[in-house]
């Protein structure tokens, strides 16, 4: 895809060369609050998955520019990009398995608290030779929805112990992925269970983390345990119990060949349909029929819409991470107008 022609900032947005990404900064601060304020009066904090959209400056936001709160991620390459732009508390959910991961955790250290999330002897293994000073461990526990973490609180027991014992960094606590929209319940479950168990054991869990895998957050209130302390989210700016999306991907009308079609300047290089097709956010009823590398196909009732060339379709993504990824730029709007772009600092962090 080639680059946009940039705009001068305070151009309206539907004025930028498309297709590009728009996130309402008005929308995304009101999400950020409201998200924040339905965990009060509980003892769980909000902890965003800034690997999500990949932005420092969103980060930002989300911490009130605290880079002492604690951020998630996904892997170290990630983690580098927050640490090298300044958040001092990042938690990593990928293992230190390997050299070139070691070797990253070290340079890491030197800059900002570490926290690995482990689930094997072997991942503990790598931390042999770390000193105490800016690391600490999670460990991840196994659920119906997550095939990956400690599968049984015996093997949970001797990892803690050998960690207690044998080593001098810290132990945090543990940590669940929810997966599904129906394993809330059951990673409740799995973590407060490993929790008692270690506690009967005289083995405390300071932290127990439910990483809910971008499912909206009004999935895990109702039924909240008041012993969990953390749930991370990576999509609570942009969207809040499925309602209005403060993040879009504008798009143009190229062509219209024939009445109840419209082809758009928007694919699968400018919105990610790996894990769900687009939805449209600007005309009710019309639907992304399917896309090509370059291109979109839009249908729609041509009784109730009258689409020309030109036209502006402003797309909903499936995932808002894989779609944030294939930008190196995003633009945040106010009042409809171009306020700031920002340059999305981890994309392509994979590692």
């Amino acid at each position: 895809m080639e680059r946009p022609t940039s705009k001068p900032i305070g151009h309206h947005y539907l004025g930028l060369d498309t297709p590009t990404v728009v996130v309402n900064t008005d929308l995304l601060k009101s999400n950020i609050k409201n998200a924040k304020s339905s965990l009060y009066g509980t003892s769980c904090k909000l902890i965003p998955n800034v690997g999500t959209h990949g932005t420092a400056e969103i980060a930002r936001y989300q911490t009130n520019s605290n880079h002492d709160l604690p951020v998630f991620v996904d892997t170290f390459q990630q983690a580098q990009s927050f640490a090298n732009n300044g958040f001092k508390n990042i938690i990593i959910e990928s293992p230190p398995v390997g050299v070139g991961k070691v070797e990253s955790l070290q340079r890491l250290v030197s800059t900002a608290h570490i926290t690995v999330s482990l689930s094997s002897l072997a991942h503990l293994d790598f931390l042999k030779h770390f000193p105490m000073e800016n690391i600490s461990v999670l460990f991840r526990i196994r659920n119906k929805s997550d095939s990956v973490g400690i599968g049984t609180h015996q093997e949970l027991l001797e990892l803690v112990k050998l960690l207690v014992e044998h080593f001098t960094i810290y132990w945090k606590g543990l940590i669940t992925v929810s997966k599904g929209s129906d394993s809330l319940e059951e990673s409740f479950k799995e973590i407060l269970s490993a929790e008692a168990f270690l506690q009967s054991h005289f083995f405390t869990s300071n932290e127990l983390l439910i990483n809910t895998s971008n499912q909206p957050l009004s999935k895990a209130h109702p039924t909240l345990p008041s012993k969990i302390t953390g749930l991370i989210s990576g999509n609570y700016p942009f969207e809040v119990n499925g309602s209005v999306s403060a993040c879009s991907v504008v798009s143009t009308v190229m062509s219209t060949p024939e009445p109840g079609r419209a082809y758009i300047d928007c694919g699968q290089k400018a919105i990610s349909i790996d894990r769900g097709i687009p939805s449209v956010v600007n005309y009710e009823n019309a639907l992304i029929e399917k896309m090509s590398a370059e291109h979109g196909y839009l249908v729609f009732n041509s009784a109730d819409i009258n689409l020309k060339i030109g036209d502006k379709v402003l797309l909903r993504p499936a995932n808002y991470s894989d779609t944030f990824n294939l930008y190196d730029f995003i633009n945040l709007i106010k009042d409809d107008r171009l306020e700031l772009v920002i340059e999305t600092t981890a994309r392509g962090a994979f590692k």
